[in-house]
């Protein structure tokens, strides 16, 4: 190509690029554009046209260069997910004044709840750049996940064979049952890129899937606290099953549509059969709280309690303020004697009488207030009931119903990605916050299923908000850079 036609094609070109202002786009762009240029000039100097005029009339043909650049940026520029944000931030928001509101504004509370800021830059910090970096990084990610996961599970097994818990060494963050949640919810999304990028090989990329989730099982099972693993399985189980349901139904897999899906529900339940003959215990205890707590409420410390505690309070909720309890109310229900001794409640518990429970518990209800006959850690655990109870229902209704419309707008947030691969990682982000919320709701109106959840954004806890704002940052950034980023990167 000669020196002045080569001239007039890059003065085109860089006359486009000025227009779009995703400058990482304009390479690709460029491209696309001196490629149509070039066939166009061809076929001009098929016919006898000079090369320079060719090319001229070629550029001419493709209309204003500013014009066009602007249909480009239009076409590829980067967007931000505005009301999904703003609703995140007003959880966060809602999260921390809810713990100061309880504990009394200070510097040190504010200090305290630093976390709550720290996932702000986490939540901001992966929308701007979380989804680039996990395409380049998916297969990496992976192995750390399993090295990650291999490591815990041999420490396990020497602090066992030495006759302890835990290695000498404090590993108290890392077994911890929020570090398990967190290190579930990253790998949903990493692995969801793993299963499209092996799409063309169909049956074998759902058996990706399927393997990883049999991996989980022995992570949980010899790692972690069994009794805390139960609600990060199943979130995993469900969300991977959507995933699955959502790939074949899309037809992105290498695979028929029918046979898919019997493939999916196939290795769904295979999985949870293997995982359920190891837990058929732990699941027929679990059910029972959830259906019949008040058969698992032998004592006041126990979640059987607190879910006939929670059951019964909620029936005594007013429409609007606290809930009417006079102070020999609170002192009855502080002590838990309103179901021990004036109910159907029978105690028993090794070491402890009743008598001995009251007295121990008669020290801190000198005043009593709400918070002291809630159940332990109720601002993790019973948030919405908390609302409900201290406001009244239709406070705490609208808190339920902002959390369904923020997680609601997180899913549809997915579905309106046009990237393919975007969308699979932002649903895979997008269900897993929408289970766990589904799991915390149900304990929040005394139907507790297993150890409970976290309340994503809302929760107090360094790891908690963390894994919260990662997972839905990375829903933020899938729609971010939907129009920018190709599915091979």
């Amino acid at each position: 190509m000669r020196s002045d036609v080569h001239k007039v094609l890059n003065h085109f070109l860089e006359e486009v690029d000025e227009q779009i202002g995703y400058q990482p786009m304009h390479a690709a762009i460029n491209e696309e554009l001196r490629a149509h240029i070039e066939d166009k000039a061809h076929v001009y100097m098929e016919y006898g046209v000079e090369e320079e005029e060719a090319y001229e009339k070629a550029v001419r043909d493709m209309g204003d260069a500013s014009a066009l650049g602007i249909e480009m940026h239009e076409a590829h520029h980067l967007r931000t997910a505005k009301p999904l944000l703003l609703l995140l931030l007003i959880l966060i928001v809602l999260g921390m004044l809810g713990n100061l509101v309880v504990r009394g504004f200070s510097v040190g509370e504010l200090f305290y709840n630093g976390y709550f800021i720290w996932g702000f830059f986490v939540l901001f910090l992966t929308m701007m750049y979380g989804y680039p970096c996990l395409l380049k990084y998916a297969g990496k990610l992976t192995l750390l996940f399993l090295i990650m996961s291999a490591f815990f599970v041999v420490s396990r097994m020497v602090a066992r064979s030495m006759g302890v818990n835990h290695l000498p060494f404090d590993m108290s963050v890392i077994y911890s049952p929020s570090t398990f949640f967190g290190i579930l919810q990253l790998a949903v999304p990493t692995v969801a890129i793993l299963l499209y990028r092996r799409r063309q090989k169909g049956l074998g990329a759902l058996l990706l899937l399927t393997g990883l989730q049999f991996l989980f099982i022995w992570f949980s099972r010899y790692a972690f606290l069994l009794d805390y693993a139960c609600i990060p399985f199943m979130t995993v189980l469900f969300t991977s099953f959507g995933l699955e349901l959502y790939v074949v139904e899309k037809k992105y897999l290498n695979i028929e549509k029918k046979k898919g899906i019997l493939v999916a529900a196939a290795s769904f339940l295979v999985v949870f059969c293997v995982w359920s003959f190891g837990e058929g215990e732990r699941l027929s205890h679990n059910l029972e709280l959830f259906l019949h707590p008040e058969t698992q409420a032998d004592n006041a410390w126990m979640d059987g309690y607190n879910n006939v505690l929670i059951r019964h309070l909620l029936g005594r909720a007013e429409w609007f303020g606290e809930v009417d309890l006079s102070e020999e109310e609170m002192i009855r229900y502080g002590t838990s004697q309103w179901y021990y001794e004036d109910g159907p409640g029978e105690w028993d518990v090794n070491g402890r009488s009743l008598e001995h429970h009251i007295t121990y518990r008669m020290q801190f209800l000198e005043e009593p207030k709400l918070s002291d006959i809630l159940p332990q850690h109720f601002l993790n655990n019973y948030r919405i009931a908390w609302w409900i109870l201290k406001y009244g229902w239709i406070p705490g209704i609208s808190l339920t119903l902002l959390l369904i419309v923020a997680y609601g707008i997180l899913l549809m947030t997915a579905f309106r990605i046009r990237n393919r691969l975007g969308s699979l990682t932002a649903l895979a982000g997008s269900l897993a916050l929408g289970i766990q919320f589904l799991f915390y709701l149900m304990g929040n109106f005394g139907y507790q299923f297993g150890m409970f959840g976290n309340l994503p954004f809302v929760s107090e806890g360094l790891v908690s908000i963390t894994g919260s704002a990662l997972m839905a940052g990375l829903v933020l950034s899938a729609y971010r850079f939907d129009t920018v980023v190709t599915e091979k990167e």
